[in-house]
Parts: structure tokens; sequence; C-alpha cells
């Protein structure tokens, strides 16, 4: 893909223009805007892209938009960032609102300092360090879900593995156990629900009339968007607190906020303390949704998949032997099916099936000329969808993504699907997330069968910022000994 940054740089080579890509009619004024509202967005999206081809192009209030979904295109245009496109005015300005922001909402050089101090503290190292405490916090929901069964007790998966989501972010991230786990009126996590629900209300309204007067949820969200940054407040008051005493911690912080207030409190680094609120507010946000949605589809699809669910089982039981569940960090390298099981619910149920962006100069994009300041959308599920790559798609396969050798690059399952985005802005909770779901899927497999809840409402995919199932129709049941 060619950027043209420099006027010194050679014309753009390109064969056609926006306006010469297919597309859905739309109203008069307001072209497609008003098909692009409404919480299932995404799959009016994924409609079209079936419909339309792999490119295609909108209209939204005379402005022209265009979606791309064919992996080596969506693969180059997420590489070309930040330099080539940045995150879309209107998405940055609804999460400023709500006082989230920090390196998702950063461009240029902020966000690279930003970028840094965040990677840091969710690298390798750190996770391996902080193994040990998922395991604990693993076996707490384990003990908790036992304790209902034998009370006759249904488990509210949706609401656990939230909790399980929160617990390990905060405790990662911020250095503190909260227990949301075993807190059922846990305010930071009822908080944070709410102000997912209202991002995903903002993020897909074709007005924006919360400018220009509130109703009584834009209040509520306000209000919850207050009593999260008095939470991290306040584990960023009791973690200053404790470096005071614990010196050495300056020089060699043991989490990302200690990081982050090493650097805020270092006048060279040029960090401020409204970015330190920030990515600490972003951190314990965006850490919760995400895997947790990742895990409930898995299980959703694995009870609607018993021969899944089975060999799932098989590969836990052989892992782990005698073990409750995942003590080992060696353990972890040992779950292929697991990482396959993960894999097809992305490829099926991406939790952010699709990222906007604007074109930061004049380029070309398949083929395709396409000015600055132009909107452009990529599809993480790529062509995941695509029947002609992936044969009766509709289908939950694991094995699909099972080989015996490691397939060529153009073959290769896994470079038709971003779940985690690309590029330099490559998700940065990436490997704790997808360690967290080894650890609670197998404890998960090693203890229960899934059972599909006929009486529960159906899984609907509902765009709350991050796609979600409206409900966990999956019924956990003690398996038997042997």
């Amino acid at each position: 893909m060619d950027m043209n940054t420099n006027a010194a740089v050679p014309a753009l080579s390109y064969s056609r223009r926006i306006e010469d890509l297919p597309g859905p009619a739309g109203h008069p004024f307001v072209g497609n805007a008003l098909q692009l509202s409404g919480r299932q967005m995404h799959l009016r999206l994924t409609g079209w892209v079936r419909e339309f081809g792999p490119m295609f192009r909108l209209n939204v209030f005379g402005n022209p938009m265009v979606i791309v979904s064919d992996a080596t295109t969506v693969n180059n245009v997420l590489r070309e960032r930040p330099e080539g496109f940045r995150r879309s005015g209107g998405l940055k300005t609804i999460m400023n609102d709500l006082n989230i922001g920090g390196v998702f909402t950063a461009e240029g050089e902020t966000w690279r300092k930003q970028r840094k101090l965040v990677m840091a503290g969710l690298n390798a190292e750190v996770i391996r360090n902080f193994f040990p405490t998922m395991v604990v916090m693993t076996e707490r929901m384990l003990e908790r879900w036992k304790t209902a069964l034998a009370d006759g007790k249904p488990v509210d998966l949706r609401r656990d593995l939230k909790a399980m989501a929160l617990d390990t972010i905060v405790g990662i991230a911020m250095g503190h156990d909260i227990d949301a786990v075993n807190d059922d009126g846990n305010p930071l996590q009822r908080n944070i629900d709410n102000m997912f629900q209202r991002l995903g209300q903002r993020t897909t309204a074709s007005f924006h009339y919360w400018k220009y007067f509130k109703l009584p949820v834009d209040r509520e969200a306000e209000q919850s968007s207050m009593e999260i940054e008095q939470a991290v407040t306040e584990f960023i008051d009791n973690t200053r607190a404790r470096m005071k005493q614990q010196a050495q911690l300056q020089a060699k912080p043991g989490n990302m906020l200690e990081a982050m207030i090493a650097a805020s409190d270092n006048p060279e680094s040029d960090f401020t303390d409204e970015e330190l609120v920030s990515n600490a507010i972003l951190s314990v946000i965006g850490g919760e949704d995400t895997t947790a949605n990742s895990i409930a589809w898995m299980l959703i699809l694995l009870a609607r998949n018993p021969a899944a669910a089975a060999a799932l089982t098989a590969e836990v039981d052989a892992v782990l032997g005698e073990a409750t569940l995942v003590r080992d960090w060696d353990m972890m390298k040992q779950f292929p099916y697991l990482e396959a099981a993960h894999s097809e619910a992305q490829r099926l149920r991406a939790v952010a099936p699709y990222i906007g962006m604007v074109s930061n100069a004049d380029c070309v994009v398949g083929d395709t000329f396409i000015p600055r300041n132009t909107a452009v959308i990529v599809s993480t599920a790529g062509e995941g969808l695509d029947e002609t790559q992936f044969p009766q798609h509709e289908q939950y396969r694991p094995e699909r993504w099972i080989f015996e050798h490691r397939p060529p690059k153009e073959e290769d399952p896994s470079r038709k699907l971003f779940p985690f985005g690309g590029g330099a802005r490559l998700c940065p909770g990436r490997f704790l997330a997808l360690t967290e779901i080894k650890i609670v899927v197998s404890m998960i497999m090693r203890h229960f069968e899934l059972e599909a809840d006929a009486d529960a409402p159906p899984a609907k995919q509902v765009l709350n910022f991050f796609m979600a199932p409206s409900s966990v129709p999956v019924r956990l049941k003690l398996r038997r000994p042997g």
C-alpha cells in the first residue's frame, strides 16, 4: 500500500476510485447512516461483504466510507498504523467524553510513549510472574461454582466470567486483589458493565443526541464514569503510598501501574498524571470485557457441539493428569485443541469484528485511490466467513486449525484472521487474554460438562463496543469422577 506523505513521492498508481466500488443503496442526504445504527451493525456489514465482495463503499451524510475484508488488504492497512491511519475522530470523542482514552485513542509520539509503558506492564515475563495468582483466582471461581451447584443454584457464567477477568486485570495491572468473583455487588464491575452499554449505544448511534440533551441513561453513564475514575484513583493513591515505602519500586516496578507512576513522577519522562489516570482506567475497562466475551462465546459454541467439547475434555484430562487445574507454566504449551477451539470461536464470533480508522494522507488501498481523511473500516474476521477459504464456514470445527505440519503462508488460516488487530497497534493484552483463556477453559472442561440451556434466551450478537453475547445459555454440570 502506498502512502503519499511527501510531495516528492511519485504519483500514486491505482486503477479505480471509491466511486467505482460497489455498495448498497442509501437514502437521500443521510446515505447509509441509518443502516449503520444499532447494536447488530456488524452483522449488516458482514451481510454486505457477502453481497458486494471484499471491498465496497458506503456513504454517510455525504462522506465516503470504505469497508475491507480480504486478508491481504486488511493486513496491509493494519500495518500502516499509526503513520498511515489514525483512530476515527468520532470514536475518540465518544471515548474521551466517558473518560476512556489513554493509549487506545492516542496518536503519534504520545501513542509511542504510552504504548511503551503499557507493553512493559503486560509482557510475557510479567504475565508469567503473575501466573500463580491467576491460578489462585481460577481456583476461587471453581470453588464458588462447586458450592453453587451443590446448593442447587445455577451458575451465572456471564457475570462470573466478567468478574474473573476484572480480578485478573486489576491484579496484574493495578497490583490489587478485589475478589470481584465473590463480591456479587461489586460496584466496579457494575459500573464497567454500564459503561459498555453506553459505549455500545453511542458508537452505533446515527445521531449524537447526548451532545444536545441528556437522557437518564446518559447521566447514569456519567456517574459510572466518575465512580470508575474514583476507584482507579484510589488504586493509584494506594500504590503511590506503597512505592514511597518501597523505594526500589521506582527503579524496578512490579506491575503496569507502578511503571506508569514511576514515569509520571519522573519529570524527564514527559508522562503526565492525566495520561496515568486515563491508561489505568483503560486497562481496567478493556481487560474486563474482551476476555470474558471470548470465553463466553467458546462455551456457547462448545455446548452446541458436543463432539468438540468431548475432544477438548480429553485433551485437558491428558494434560492435567491428576491435577485439578493448570498449576505448571509449562503446561500452557500443551493445549493445541484448546487453542484451536479459541481460534475457531474468534473466526465465528470475533469480539472486535471491525476496526474503524481514517487515512492520514492520500493512499492506495486494494488498487483503489483513498483520499486523505477517508474513513476505512477493516474486518478483523478477515476471510473467516468466506466459504472458499473456510469450507462449511458456518460450522464450529476446531479441527480446521490443527495441522501435522505448518501450512504454507498462503494457506495458513491464522493469517486470514486478525482477532487482536495487527501492526504496531496490535492489542497489548493479547498474551494475557490467551493465558487467562487457557487457565479458565481448561478448568471448566476438567470439572464440568456443558449443557445448552434451552430455557434461557438465545445468545444474540450485541455490540457493546466489543461484540458480546446477549446471554450465555449454558448450564454447568459437575463431571462424575472417572
